[in-house]
């Protein structure tokens, strides 16, 4: 099979906001990015491809930073976004069109930076006072019936 180029255009980091019926994107810079995915169908560009890509290009951390995908369906009326939020999402993106064929920008919000916490140390601390607790309610007799 002869693979084919798919492009995506997309404003990074911005917000929706309601304007009477409809919502609007207003981005953080007015700069416009691309990025292009060769493959043989749609089907294999996925979720996390597409984020990961765009972590690429944009020189993000995928593990420490969240972003939400979005769009604003060119089809839709009154105007409101749309997530992407797994792989059938993305796959609605990629197919969604108007009339001329053009697909709508690709919005991503840049969220918040996440903060990795060593899961041994939730674990730990969380089995302790789940435990604890249990066992001095037992041993002094409330929380029994």
């Amino acid at each position: 099979m002869c693979p084919f180029s798919t492009n995506i255009h997309f404003d990074y980091d911005g917000h929706y906001s309601k304007d009477g019926d409809d919502y609007e994107w207003i981005p953080t810079d007015a700069r416009l990015y691309a990025i292009s995915f060769k493959t043989s169908s749609l089907e294999e560009i996925t979720y996390s491809l597409l984020k990961e890509r765009i972590c690429r290009k944009m020189g993000i951390d995928p593990f420490t930073k969240r972003l939400n995908l979005g769009y604003i369906p060119l089809v839709v009326e009154p105007k409101r976004q749309s997530y992407i939020l797994d792989d059938e999402d993305v796959f609605v993106y990629l197919t969604s069109v108007d009339r001329e064929q053009r697909r709508s920008i690709l919005h991503v919000e840049d969220i918040e930076e996440l903060q990795i916490v060593q899961i041994t140390e939730q674990l730990s601390r969380v089995g302790e006072s789940s435990c604890s607790r249990n066992y001095c309610e037992r041993e002094s007799g409330y929380g029994e019936e």
